[in-house]
């Protein structure tokens, strides 16, 4: 007689194994959909229309250039000629990511190791962009500071407001305008006649 004791066994093995394989593919398929709605509230947030998230390199490239300003080309290059340097830049372009939005070193840092959560976190929490490294594009170059911003605890200069289109009347400060007196016979004082005092 044959023993089914071993197909049972392998029957069983296979049945578990389609059944870790089907779930791991659920919990695959919710990260995945997870990490698209993340991706299209971020670019809605950079400014960047939400379904380049799904087309292939569009989506990274706009959140790209958002990390590290505008036409970064040539790290793109770089991708193709050095085989280490995406995992260089992948991490330089997290930490440039969190500071873009506002965040320390510490959210770029969770962005690196923990992807997923932490780009949940910035899509759906009031992080705003800000601009490449956390400087807003009308922000002067760096060592000149812009007008009227106070420096090293001087107070704010308000520059007068100048409207080039109003004409405006000279006037002289010290002298004012000349008025022509009017003239008055002069009035002398009454003489007693001659002889009579």
């Amino acid at each position: 007689m044959y023993s089914y004791g071993y197909y049972s066994d392998v029957e069983s093995l296979a049945g578990g194994a389609i059944a870790a394989i089907v779930i791991a593919g659920i919990i695959g398929l919710a990260v995945c959909i997870l990490a698209i709605v993340a991706g299209v509230k971020i670019l809605k947030k950079i400014g960047k229309p939400g379904w380049h998230i799904l087309v292939p390199f569009l989506g990274s490239y706009d959140i790209f250039e958002a990390a590290w300003g505008p036409s970064p080309v040539f790290l793109l290059l770089v991708f193709v000629f050095i085989p280490i340097a995406p995992i260089v830049v992948s991490i330089m372009e997290m930490l440039k990511l969190a500071r873009a939005f506002g965040k320390d070193t510490g959210f770029g840092v969770g962005l690196i190791f923990l992807p997923l959560i932490f780009m949940m976190i910035l899509a759906f929490g009031k992080a705003e962009y800000i601009g490449p490294d956390g400087v807003p594009a009308n922000a002067p170059a760096a060592g000149y500071p812009q007008y009227g911003q106070p420096q090293y605890g001087q107070a704010q200069y308000q520059a007068p407001q100048y409207d080039p289109y109003q004409q405006q009347q000279y006037q002289d400060p010290q002298y004012g305008q000349y008025q022509q007196p009017q003239y008055q016979d002069p009035q002398y004082p009454q003489q007693p006649p001659y002889g009579q005092a």
